[in-house]
């Protein structure tokens, strides 16, 4: 989420090389390549994933970060920096033939009540973590599982919020994510990147979705879940749909954080590595919905970090 480049800017020629973590990536050999319409032509039906949308924890982060406020939407609105009130969601997705996965890392039970090892001083300190407060762990949501296996995380992208869980989930667990994420290089991964690599102990290798000029992946191969690149936020932004048994689920990370900005169109502010590209994103993804479901009454769309 947080923008270090203000610290860090006369340090950024030093840093060209300095990637968001030092976990080792491939080329993840699952999902297959489709087209937009593909992902569209059933959301109406229901599905054969069992979902629940968890919130991890609570938390409070400049709105600065969450939203242009820069956009003319938000200057005609009056809208002002403050503090504002946000969740952190984890996605439990049951297949009935692959198994439990996340969409998004979730939080440990390690951020309980006490300050988190993994997550250094200046993090902590620029991110306002004191304000976060754990709601449900992953330990919480695996004991709620009666022993079933989370078989993988599918990540939106790789920013602190999204990957607070790994301590509570099995070593070497298969974790997907959108190309150039890991080895995007900026000047603020001198603060981030000891934090990134911590909270990342327990995964041994990052899987990389092989997008096309599609942007778009079946990733079971059944028409269950889909992969869309959305990048901007970060360079791998990834947008998942999931057609589930109670409706069609659309899980945005941050390709908006915000309600606000989601119902008026406004991409995220100062969080986001390339804004212009986040708003092409934002309205294009906007724009498939509004496209695929005119009346509005058929996806449920989730924000990266408020509901809807």
């Amino acid at each position: 989420m947080a923008n270090f480049g203000v610290l860090f800017a006369p340090l950024a020629v030093l840093l060209a090389s300095c990637s968001a973590t030092d976990v080792p990536t491939d080329t993840a050999d699952l999902g297959r390549s489709v087209s937009i319409d593909a992902v569209f032509e059933n959301i109406a039906t229901t599905g054969p994933i069992e979902f629940e949308k968890v919130t991890a924890a609570t938390w409070s982060v400049p709105l600065s970060g969450l939203l242009n406020l820069e956009h003319p939407k938000a200057q005609a609105a009056g809208i002002k920096d403050r503090d504002e009130a946000i969740s952190v969601y984890t996605y439990v997705l049951k297949h009935p033939e692959h198994g439990v996965f996340l969409i998004d890392g979730g939080v440990s039970e390690s951020f309980r009540g006490a300050d988190n090892s993994d997550v250094s001083w200046l993090v902590a300190n620029v991110m306002n973590m004191d304000a976060l407060t754990v709601q449900r762990s992953n330990r919480e949501i695996l004991a709620g599982l009666d022993g079933e296996a989370i078989s993988g995380v599918f990540l939106t992208h790789i920013h602190l919020d999204h990957i607070m869980g790994f301590d509570d989930l099995p070593s070497g667990i298969d974790v997907f994510l959108g190309p150039g994420d890991a080895e995007y290089s900026a000047a603020n991964h001198l603060a981030t990147r000891g934090t990134t690599n911590r909270l990342l102990s327990h995964v041994s290798q990052l899987q990389e979705w092989a997008f096309d000029e599609s942007k778009a992946l079946d990733v079971f191969g059944d028409g269950s879940l889909f992969a869309i690149h959305a990048p901007g936020h970060t360079a791998g932004l990834t947008v998942y749909l999931a057609r589930t048994t109670a409706g069609t689920q659309l899980m945005m990370g941050d390709l908006t954080h915000t309600r606000w900005g989601w119902e008026n169109g406004v991409e995220p502010g100062t969080y986001s590595a390339d804004l212009p590209r986040s708003a092409k994103s934002l309205t294009w993804v906007k724009s498939l919905v509004d496209q695929y479901d005119a009346a509005g009454n058929i996806i449920t769309v989730h924000p990266g970090h408020q509901s809807l």
